[in-house]
């Protein structure tokens, strides 16, 4: 049967002009349009833009209803047979104008480039409208292209289907033909011609729909998806929730409450005439997120029933479900109309195969995408005497989902190994249970949760990333007076990923109930209440709330002694948190007598072999590093990381740690090549591991940061800086201590650049922090005391410099030790700047200071090196690789426990007055000789 043609509405308008008696100007003068727009409109060049304006033009044409009608189908319909769109045009369309101009900037056909592809994605929650912005954009700009065609891009079949369609439009199909011809035919057609539009709508997986574009594309192409990302198959413009305006005038012209055309001004006038319930409209558009496929559903309920937008709202409030549900009799595609379509499914497949709906009962209290199959697997002894075989049985499991995909209530991604089911689904299948049923269920959930989570430290991390989302669906629907203890254990797992992962805000709340569920059901004194006070230090030492993390792993140390015994192997979590949090407030002696105290017992229990122990073995040289015992350091954080790597590889997170700290102890001692590689080496696991926003990121970048500076690569240094000190504010909040790291950082680039109104505020702002979250006798802050002690000298404010270089050295003394090289290095720029006032003739201050601190020979570390080793001469020279060798030498036959740095080496000597040269071969020392090669 030949198809039907409707009437162009070019044609139509000017027959309807004509028998009016209008001229083509005297039409646009009453439309307020340019003459040339009629023209164009008659010609079918192309479309007016809106249902109100075609509206507009019926009236100014004085035509009967029938007419008007005729006139409004022939611009929502078809305009050719290379328009092949399955859809009507929407006549409640609002909104969306940037969106569809930026589509269109992006789509249209540039000439000059041979008509080449050009590719849009528009991605977005379901139910934002994305089909039918597509939809719009088709008719409206239909006339830009040759040819218009629509795919239905969710599975092979309606592919297939599509192209069938279009082969039919197009007349590119014989009667005997296959499905597989039609489609190479449509694929041949749109390989020879040009300036075509493709819409790919509801595209699921990108994969398949390569396999059906033609192998040279000179059209455009416009995706819909979920998918965020495209990769370099189209440009991603991601489609948002309506503003207030737009869902306003959606909901009004919906329900009928405003005509269809209606203007801006009517909708204000509306909220003139009706305050209260242009309030209520408000509300409901931010209770339902401004999602336009929930406002819809909203306003045909309240145009069937007649029901104001308040009562509405009440009601909604209350039986949210049920409204959800339900869709009037007028509506036919909405949503609603499948959820009533759901429970015969559910019937159906019931009567196909029993543990499929016991399939869909458990993805019912899961996150509704991304479900592991896995989860099923692990956790197949829990699931039942139906289910429970089948989730442990490959094939059978396979037959179960082939049923559920048959009835499209069950979705399967073999690239992710997922499930996934629609909402609508999971509501339809949990109101049906009886709270008997629900409970079983959830409990069944829980278990089956719990045997598939891992540990943060495990092997199969990811897995437990991946389960979060779960967990967090189904202990939203469980009462905090569950006294199962699978809850408690999988609430427990789940905060400790979301710690892993730094979402600090929704880690804490789970811990909280974790804890109290365990305090009920197990008392008050177990040692799983005592982890979950472990963990919750944890939590509280990364937000930088020190004391009351020592609060929670002091109850738990106490715990777990008095219950476990003190020797116990799970004693040692809460030793080694209270040792970190002693490192972290400056009490060194004592983390590390904690630090040994656990390792003896972690060693004698798990062997020195295990990861329990290399983890320790990294924070114990953490210790040594900040102690100035280097060499020993570098020892622990090199076997913990061999023994880290061997048991879970190089990528794994937990390796980027020492990894990191062996690469700032390889700086700190002027390896800077070695500590470039450490450095990005860590940086790349953690951003594969946490994304670029994590904390530990910040870390890397830190460090990076330093290196630059020291080789003098001040631009990249200050980009990472300022990049670390992004993600700490944004994450762990402008207050906490590695903020104030970070600010020092930066400072210190500031003094070097010269910049010292910036650097005095980075300064200022990193000792507030530091002084109020670590107190003012912690070693970090005779670090940014010394540092500002620098700037004041070269302020030439050299009173003020020795009293906080007097400061910062009581302070490192008295935390450090007096040895330490960086209370060497401070009391070596007390006598400095001490000296300085003498030569500006101030000894009576000097007098009054410090005596001691003028004495070169205690202050000086190189002076025995250079007394033992050294003669200096006006002529004499040395090159420099050969007075450092020297140095390292000596140092190391007297056995120093403090040796220096070359880069701290070479600032004394230019203290001492020694000064730096170079020939063409060598850098050279001048004023200097060793004593066996005295020139």
């Amino acid at each position: 049967m030949a198809e039907h043609r409707a009437i162009a509405f070019g044609e139509l308008l000017s027959t309807f002009r004509t028998h009016c008696g209008l001229s083509q100007r005297r039409l646009a003068e009453y439309l307020g349009v340019h003459r040339n727009t009629i023209g164009s409109w008659e010609r079918g060049e192309y479309l007016p833009q809106s249902k109100a304006l075609v509206l507009e033009l019926a009236r100014r044409l004085h035509l009967e209803e029938h007419e008007k009608r005729q006139l409004l189908e022939a611009s929502l319909t078809a305009l050719s047979p290379s328009f092949v769109v399955p859809l009507l045009r929407n006549p409640f369309f609002t909104g969306r104008e940037q969106i569809l101009q930026t589509l269109h900037t992006q789509l249209a056909t540039d000439e000059r480039a041979g008509g080449l592809s050009h590719a849009c994605a528009l991605s977005g929650l379901g139910g934002m409208g994305k089909t039918q912005v597509a939809l719009e954009y088709a008719y409206r700009y239909a006339l830009c292209y040759s040819a218009v065609f629509w795919l239905t891009a969710e599975t092979v079949e309606s592919l297939v289907s599509s192209f069938v369609r279009i082969a039919e439009r197009l007349g590119l199909s014989g009667r005997d033909d296959q499905e597989q011809q039609m489609v190479a035919a449509v694929q041949h057609w749109l390989f020879i011609h040009k300036g075509w539009l493709l819409i790919c709508d509801n595209v699921e997986e990108l994969d398949l729909l390569h396999r059906f574009l033609p192998a040279s594309r000179e059209g455009a192409i416009l995706l819909t998806t979920r998918a965020q990302t495209v990769g370099t198959l189209a440009v991603g413009i991601e489609l948002l929730p309506m503003v207030q305006q737009e869902g306003m005038r959606l909901l009004l012209c919906r329900a009928k409450v405003l005509p269809a055309e209606a203007s801006l001004e009517q909708v204000q006038q509306f909220g003139q005439r009706l305050p209260a319930e242009y309030a209520a409209a408000e509300e409901l558009i931010r209770e339902m997120g401004g999602l336009p496929l929930a406002l819809d559903q909203a306003a045909a309920y309240i145009e069937e029933t007649g029901c104001s937008f308040l009562s509405y709202l009440q009601c909604y409030q209350h039986h949210r479900s049920q409204l959800l549900g339900r869709r009037g009799a007028l509506g036919s595609d909405h949503p609603a109309s499948i959820m009533m379509t759901l429970q015969l499914s559910c019937q159906q497949v019931a009567a196909r195969h029993p543990a499929a709906l016991d399939l869909l009962r458990f993805c019912a209290f899961l996150a509704p995408d991304s479900i592991p199959q896995e989860l099923l697997e692990q956790g197949a002894c829990h699931l039942g005497p139906v289910l429970g075989p089948v989730a442990a049985d490959p094939l059978q499991l396979d037959q179960v989902i082939a049923t559920l995909r048959h009835f499209s209530l069950l979705q399967r991604h073999p690239p992710t190994g997922t499930l996934s089911l629609h909402r609508l689904v999971q509501t339809v299948l949990r109101d049906e249970m009886s709270e008997q049923e629900r409970a079983q269920w959830i409990r069944r959930v829980m278990a089956a949760l719990n045997a598939a989570f891992p540990g943060v430290k495990s092997e199969r991390w990811r897995q437990g990333e991946q389960l979060v989302p779960h967990v967090l669906a189904c202990a939203n629907a469980i009462p905090d007076s569950t006294d199962d203890q699978n809850l408690a254990e999988v609430l427990r797992k789940a905060a400790d990923a979301l710690r892993e992962r730094a979402q600090y805000l929704l880690a804490q709340p789970l811990y909280e109930r974790a804890l109290h569920m365990y305090e009920a059901i197990v008392g008050s004194q177990h040692p799983a209440v005592a982890l979950v006070l472990t963990n919750l230090a944890w939590l509280c030492y990364e937000q930088g709330n020190y004391q009351q993390a020592e609060r929670f792993v002091t109850q738990a140390l106490r715990m777990y002694e008095e219950t476990l015994g003190p020797q116990h192997l799970d004693v040692t979590s809460a030793l080694n948190g209270l040792a970190v949090l002693s490192e972290a407030q400056g009490k060194y002696e004592q983390a590390e007598r904690l630090y040994e105290r656990a390792l003896r017992i972690r060693e004698e229990v798990l062997g020195p072999e295990h990861p329990e122990v290399a983890l320790l073995l990294n924070n114990m040289a953490s210790l040594c590093q900040k102690r100035g015992n280097y060499e020993q350091a570098e020892r622990l954080y090199e076997r913990a990381l061999r023994i880290l790597e061997e048991a879970w590889g190089p990528h794994h997170p937990r390796v980027a740690l020492p990894l990191c700290n062996l690469a700032d102890l390889y700086s700190e001692k002027s390896n800077y090549e070695q500590a470039k590689h450490l450095y990005q080496r860590s940086l790349s696991i953690w951003e594969e591991a946490w994304g670029p926003f994590h904390p530990r990121v910040a870390l890397s970048l830190t460090g990076l940061a330093h290196l630059y500076v020291k080789e003098g690569e001040e631009e990249r240094a200050e980009a990472l800086f300022k990049q670390a000190l992004s993600i700490r504010e944004q994450v762990q909040g402008s207050e906490h201590p590695e903020v104030a790291r970070v600010l020092n950082g930066l400072a210190n680039l500031r003094l070097l650049q010269g910049n010292y109104e910036q650097a005095e505020a980075l300064y200022q702002r990193t000792l507030h922090i530091r002084e109020e979250r670590l107190g003012p006798q912690h070693p970090e802050m005779g670090q940014t005391l010394h540092e500002l002690a620098l700037l004041r000298q070269k302020q030439c404010t050299l009173s003020e410099a020795i009293a906080l270089a007097q400061r910062a050295l009581a302070i490192r003394a008295q935390v450090l030790g007096e040895r330490h090289p960086k209370t060497v290095a401070t009391r070596t720029l007390c006598a400095q700047m001490l000296q300085s006032r003498v030569c500006a003739g101030e000894e009576g201050a000097i007098a009054s200071q410090s005596p001691a601190a003028a004495s070169p020979a205690a202050d000086d570390p190189l002076h025995e090196f250079l007394v033992a080793c050294c003669e200096r001469h006006p002529r004499a020279c040395c090159p420099s690789r050969d007075l450092w060798q020297a140095y390292q030498r000596w140092a190391k036959e007297r056995q120093e426990r403090f040796p220096l740095s070359r880069r701290a080496f070479t600032r004394h000597l230019q203290l001492q007055g020694i000064r730096a040269a170079r020939t063409k071969r060598a850098r050279l020392w001048q004023g200097i000789t060793l004593r066996s090669t005295r020139s």
